[in-house]
């Protein structure tokens, strides 16, 4: 079986070489044409050095064949991760020459791993058996199976967020607490979330988000396994809870940047769309499975349970990761590379070619950053946002239990619903802003529209909500409004990326700070408003509706999808079309 094998992958390497045969002769024309004595001697002797590469690769590669049907296993992987190798490194050469040769046009072969090819684009397939799911899983592209498995963080940082918002009702009978104090153990949360924010997002520009976020899931894990060991008493829980908020906050500007790193611009608010609206599964999940566990033991095992999911996600991603998304059994060599360390843009890749050395980087431009109106625009923009995310899930359990008289299973099933919906939504508002990019509407205005949605539409549905008094219908407004909330995921989530390639995950980790403040603020203060006026709807909706309708105004002024010119980042020259491969940040 393994000596049938070899001619077939003889015959893809023989594809592979009649491929890079057109693209050389591609290159050796453009050189002919050019009229600058320095850029036509820069693309000969690109076409050189991939020549070289191409006779080296091809005795290599029959080398290894031969080897293969005399069952070398040992030299069939070396000779495949060669091959690879090469492979990479002829298409960035390709890539260089192209770019210096001041063409836009690329061939199916110059495409970065992180680009769609159209001509071998991987469609979807529900799997209809366990068979499926391993085809699916081996034949997607390295930098699907990357978002894929930065998802799953995302689903269990929700689980370990939302499992307070239906174990604390017992845990509030059990040790005697009021509102007030429940909305003050809620909030801990949110006070290591709004800390770790900025340093998550300078650790993920430095060191890549693919090392930060797995040590980010471990911290929160650990601290979510303790809750039920040292949680006896309001301090000690409010302790736990911090640390879990600390361990979390890093996660939103690790996939961004991790996002930065493996898919380009024409991908990129489906990416984010995917990506984020793991927070949402995990809502679902964690206050689906939280009132089960508790009703068939006790509110610790919720804590103990979640916690573990994100110890086995930790070590799972550290692989992956650490393998460019690849896995042993992957139909196609094209792992995602530079997901760690320093981001190489464009213009260092030139530098590299040309043997000289990048440039150092400057120091970040925090103050340049501050000044921006736009960037303090996503930062009020970024806290209305989660001003009704974050006191709504925290807050509709206990409201559905007290307010309309529920059981506690469903109060959590009521409230699977808005998020549930918002998965749903997050499927449409991605593509939908993509294809609007993609026809020639300005990023700007397509993250402006895409962000009025994303308010407008949770405001009216929460005004509508505060003059109905049918519990059926307060639902079925509540869920329609949050779930048009999934547009935010094209315009808030996606617009740190359109700001500066660069600094996109510091940026987020500014606004998400701006953003972490409603849950230190907005939580307690609505148990505080509850405790006082005795009245959900207003201690609820209308802070909501407030902040929904100033964010709308303050990003239609000042918000912007265009480049900024900060300290450091790459800018486009005038009249260049900025490549996909480092996702607009050269």
């Amino acid at each position: 079986g393994r000596a049938d094998a070899v001619p077939h992958k003889m015959t893809l390497f023989d594809e592979e070489i009649a491929r890079l045969d057109v693209d050389l002769a591609d290159l050796a024309a453009r050189a002919a044409r050019e009229t600058d004595d320095g850029r036509r001697a820069y693309v000969d002797a690109i076409v050189a050095r991939v020549e070289r590469a191409r006779a080296t690769g091809g005795t290599r590669a029959r080398d290894g064949a031969m080897g293969r049907a005399r069952g070398g296993r040992g030299e069939e992987a070396r000779e495949r991760g060669d091959v690879a190798a090469r492979a990479r490194a002829e298409r960035r050469d390709r890539r260089d020459a192209v770019a210096a040769s001041g063409s836009s046009k690329t061939t199916r072969e110059d495409r970065d791993e992180g680009e769609e090819d159209p001509d071998e684009a991987w469609a979807f397939e529900f799997p209809k058996s366990a068979s499926d799911v391993t085809t699916l899983w081996r034949g997607a592209p390295s930098r699907y199976r990357v978002l894929f498995v930065t998802v799953f963080a995302f689903i269990v940082c929700n689980m370990d967020k939302v499992n307070i918002s239906v174990a604390i009702i017992p845990m509030a009978r059990e040790f005697g607490w009021t509102s007030t104090q429940a909305g003050f153990v809620q909030s801990a949360f949110f006070y290591g979330f709004a800390a770790s924010q900025l340093p998550g997002g300078y650790l993920s520009t430095k060191f890549g988000g693919a090392k930060v976020l797995p040590i980010g899931m471990l911290i929160l894990s650990l601290a979510t396994i303790a809750i039920p060991i040292v949680g006896v008493n309001e301090q000690s829980i409010f302790l736990s809870r911090v640390l879990v908020g600390l361990g979390e906050g890093v996660a939103p500007s690790a996939a961004t940047d991790i996002i930065a790193r493996s898919v380009s611009v024409g991908e990129r608010s489906r990416a984010v769309g995917f990506v984020f609206s793991g927070f949402n599964i995990g809502s679902v999940l964690g206050l689906g499975v939280a009132p089960l566990l508790i009703e068939a033991t006790n509110w610790r095992t919720v804590f103990a349970f979640f916690g573990s999911c994100g110890l086995v996600w930790s070590f799972w991603a550290w692989k992956l990761y650490g393998d460019g998304g690849m896995v042993d059994e992957s139909y196609k060599d094209d792992g995602v590379t530079g997901l760690t360390g320093k981001r190489i843009f464009t213009v260092d890749a030139k530098a590299i070619a040309s043997g000289k050395s990048p440039a150092e980087d400057p120091p970040v431009p925090w103050g340049e950053f501050i000044s921006n109106p736009s960037v303090r625009a996503l930062m009020y923009v970024h806290f209305c946002n989660n001003w009704g995310f974050y006191v709504l899930l925290a807050w509709l359990p206990t409201y559905f239990t007290d307010e309309l008289g529920v059981t506690l299973t469903n109060a959590s099933l009521l409230t699977l619903l808005p998020p549930l919906a918002n998965v749903a939504m997050a499927s449409v508002a991605g593509p939908t802003a993509d294809r609007l990019i993609g026809s020639g509407m300005e990023i700007t205005k397509v993250r402006k529209t895409m962000q009025a949605v994303a308010f407008m539409g949770p405001a009216l549905a929460m005004g509508s909500a505060a003059l109905v008094d049918q519990p059926v219908a307060t639902v079925g407004l509540l869920t329609l409004g949050l779930s048009l909330g999934a547009f935010s995921y094209a315009g808030l989530y996606s617009n740190h990326q359109d700001l500066s390639p660069k600094y996109a995950s510091i940026l987020l980790g500014m606004t998400n700070t701006c953003g972490a403040l409603p849950g230190v603020i907005g939580v307690p203060l609505t148990g505080y408003l509850i405790k006082e006026t005795e009245n959900w709807e207003l201690s609820m909706f209308v802070p909501a509706m407030f902040f929904y309708f100033t964010g709308t105004l303050v990003f239609s002024k000042y918000g912007s999808g265009d480049r900024q010119a900060f300290t450091g980042q790459p800018m486009p020259e005038p009249g260049e079309i900025p490549p996909s491969c480092d996702g607009g940040g050269h």
